[in-house]
């Protein structure tokens, strides 16, 4: 069984004698955040593509190459934005895309019930200046 990001960096880490502090010091990546990548829960940061960059640093402070890291671990980090879009754009033009309404139409009886109270003010007010 492989271990996952935050096991191999934890291991690599604590291999060194290195606690969170001094990694925290040497990253200038928060101690929480670091201890998020460790347990592996990228989902939980505070903004989930940042992953990699955090993951950068980190590597790059237990000496590990980040880059080999990422890319066997890849399933592991949450999707970048543009990969969730392309996930709504595919079920959108597919052959059997999502029913919605095509016309509001609450928006089209405002319209109507403001144009008939316009309309009725207009004749109310030129019957008052006629007959007053």
């Amino acid at each position: 069984m492989s271990n996952t990001i935050g096991q191999t960096l934890k291991g690599k880490r604590e291999r060194l004698g290195m606690t969170l502090n001094e990694l925290e010091k040497q990253t200038n990546v928060k101690r929480e955040t670091l201890v998020l990548i460790e347990n592996n829960d990228f989902e939980a940061l505070k903004n989930p593509n940042y992953a990699e960059g955090i993951i950068m640093k980190y590597a790059k402070a237990v000496n590990t190459d980040s880059s080999i890291l990422i890319h066997h671990h890849r399933e592991e980090l949450p999707q970048p934005a543009e990969r969730q879009y392309d996930k709504s754009i595919e079920q959108f033009s597919g052959p059997n895309p999502p029913m919605y309404k095509t016309q509001n139409k609450d928006s089209r009886q405002l319209v109507i019930w403001l144009s008939g109270f316009i309309i009725l003010t207009a004749v109310l007010w030129v019957l008052a200046v006629l007959f007053l």
